[in-house]
């Protein structure tokens, strides 16, 4: 039987999750998680922590750790609030407690391979999965053409849940169908008009393919539309180009190493790319407020 999922609302506004029960102590024992702090247990409204039966007798006595936690550190974040832009560290993943303070393309790289080191053997489930349905023959790419929207959400949800401290599992990667139909239309209409952008001269297709880079990205955090979620891409990437840019060329000689470890080493480096995005992606959130323009 499946253990109950929790989502907690951060300082910042931004929901965590989904954890367990067992990570959701951990945090009210860091200082993560108060007792007014909003928790949604499963499809239920959110709630104050305090509220959840589970949870309540960890703030009977106020100010005190959860049972079997250090006491917070001096000058640490008052006790059960998340630091604003703060995201919650898993267990044993050092690293993870943040968005990247700099957009530096081998940092980026480095950070993503100890991300991807604990989690490599999920990761490259996904990306062999994801492979061999493109593979089959006549069928391949029509099914891929059809789910490849939803399988990205799927994707990026997985990548992005681990470097926010969730254990990525290969069955997130079909976890993107309930934006089935945004997801979709993002797809086809990305993949037209980079197509387009390649034809004439190449250059406008590459602009295209960094400036919607994280369309899939937003589609699995947001309710945003897809064209809402592609001029939200658009917003993020904007004064950062060259530099994702940079990273992607980064990418293909991490790509070309993977293909040169017997060719199975492309099922690691491919997460590995995938993750540094992520990590671009959560600096870009964390560097970028404006809002994205009216569709």
């Amino acid at each position: 039987m499946m253990s109950e999922e929790y989502w907690v609302t951060g300082a910042d506004g931004r929901e965590y999750g989904p954890v367990g029960l067992d990570l959701l102590v951990r945090w009210v024992g860091e200082g993560r998680v108060v007792a007014g702090t909003k928790v949604r247990k499963g499809q239920a409204p959110a709630e104050e922590a305090r509220s959840l039966p589970e949870l309540g007798s960890l703030f009977a006595a106020p100010g005190s750790p959860a049972p079997g936690s250090a006491a917070p550190a001096p000058g640490a974040a008052p006790a059960g609030a998340m630091a604003p832009g703060a995201i919650p560290a898993s267990p044993g993943a050092p690293g993870t407690t943040g968005p990247p303070a700099e957009f530096r393309v081998w940092d980026l790289l480095g950070r993503a391979w100890e991300l991807v080191k604990p989690n490599w053997l999920p990761l490259a489930g996904i990306v062999f999965i994801q492979a061999a349905i493109g593979c089959v023959p006549y069928v391949g790419p029509c099914v891929q053409f059809i789910i490849g929207g939803a399988i990205a959400v799927g994707i990026w949800r997985a990548i992005l849940g681990m470097i926010d401290g969730r254990p990525p599992r290969v069955g997130m990667m079909f976890e993107g169908f309930d934006r089935f139909g945004d997801a979709f239309v993002a797809y086809l209409v990305r993949s037209i008009l980079v197509a387009i952008g390649f034809v004439f001269l190449i250059v406008p297709g590459i602009i295209l393919s960094l400036m919607w880079a994280f369309t899939f990205a937003v589609i699995g955090e947001t309710p945003l539309g897809f064209w809402e979620a592609m001029q939200r891409s658009a917003v993020l990437t904007e004064g950062y180009r060259w530099r994702l840019f940079l990273l992607a060329l980064a990418c293909v000689l991490v790509l070309l190493l993977g293909l040169l470890a017997f060719c199975l080493g492309i099922f690691v480096a491919i997460p590995v790319c995938m993750t540094a995005f992520g990590l671009a992606y959560r600096f870009l959130q964390a560097h970028n407020t404006r809002p994205a323009p009216a569709a």
